[in-house]
């Protein structure tokens, strides 16, 4: 799980296609959002619930 620093500046294209690349579950908090990484938005208020459950959904899947 990456997250932004306490000044949101967004994360670079480059870095979240090198992100994609990956065999593994991750995700992002921010606001925007990316066709292929699972996004979560900081201003979720149930956002630990939400990661929670997808984890619960991705591993499942495997």
């Amino acid at each position: 799980m990456f997250y932004e620093e306490a000044k949101p500046q967004g994360f670079s294209q480059t870095f979240l296609d090198f992100l994609d690349r990956f065999d593994a579950t991750i995700c992002v908090i921010t606001d925007s959002p990316h066709p292929t990484i699972p996004t979560f938005s900081p201003q979720d208020p149930h956002l630990i619930q939400a990661i929670i459950t997808w984890l619960q959904r991705t591993i499942l899947e495997i």
